[in-house]
């Protein structure tokens, strides 16, 4: 009887991950470990699997995508009762956006039992921008402008995620009233780094895109795609404190 209940999730196995409680950059390994309590029978799991998910906005409503999935262990016998513990150590991909209160990004522990509901657990994980990132939109905010909204936006066809993840600022100071918004958004790589500027301005909408490689941004760097000699982020700083705007 005990064996029938828990094909049926009753007195089941039951998981739960323990993180490292700090913020992550993308890119960056997460530590933890895994715990595994045993329920009123003997179980066989299959698979101890982790996802990582973060959710965008798509005709109103938010979505959930997988960035990510983990593969822990597999084929592991639990039997009554006994507590078993995992070491835990993934690295997020370099492309994760940040996490916000309307956009998190959390773990999901999943274990794969045959003829069982797979038992479950939630994580959320605190995902800041990398130093390069944050360095830009302090620039912009340097520069007149307040940020006001982060948006994971939905596009068709966009990889590897199907979203961007959108900073949306209103102009301050010596824009006020000559612009009307700046969206920016960030391509960041293990091997490039790409920054996209939208100026609104009296129903147009202006885009620079600044591109260029880490290991060589002054001989790499592409401005609308074309080849441009010097420091990027310099070239971002004029673009920002144009007189004309």
């Amino acid at each position: 009887m005990k064996k029938w209940l828990a094909s049926l999730g009753f007195g089941s196995a039951k998981v739960d991950t323990r993180l490292e409680d700090r913020p992550f950059f993308p890119g960056e390994q997460v530590k933890g470990e895994i715990v595994i309590r045993g329920g009123d029978a003997d179980q066989q799991i299959e698979d101890i699997y982790l996802e990582l998910i973060a959710e965008y906005l798509k005709d109103g409503k938010n979505v959930r995508h997988i960035c990510a999935k983990y593969y822990i262990a597999r084929k592991i016998l639990i039997s009554p009762h006994e507590e078993k513990t995992l070491p835990l150590s993934i690295k997020l991909p370099m492309e994760l956006p940040m996490s916000t209160g309307r956009f998190p990004i959390y773990l999901r522990t999943g274990l794969d039992i045959k003829m069982a509901l797979d038992p479950q657990d939630q994580d959320r994980i605190d995902v800041i921008p990398k130093p390069l990132v944050q360095k830009i939109l302090k620039d912009i905010e340097d520069a007149g402008f307040v940020l006001y909204s982060i948006v994971n936006r939905y596009v068709s066809g966009r990889q590897p995620y199907p979203f961007v993840q959108v900073f949306e600022f209103r102009p301050t100071g010596r824009y006020h009233g000559v612009l009307d918004q700046l969206h920016v958004f960030f391509d960041y790589t293990e091997e490039e780094m790409a920054v996209h500027f939208e100026i609104y301005r009296s129903g147009d909408i202006i885009s620079y895109s600044f591109c260029w490689k880490h290991q060589k941004p002054s001989e790499t760097l592409r401005i609308n795609d074309q080849p441009c000699q010097g420091d990027p982020l310099l070239k971002i700083q004029e673009l920002l404190h144009r007189k004309n705007g």
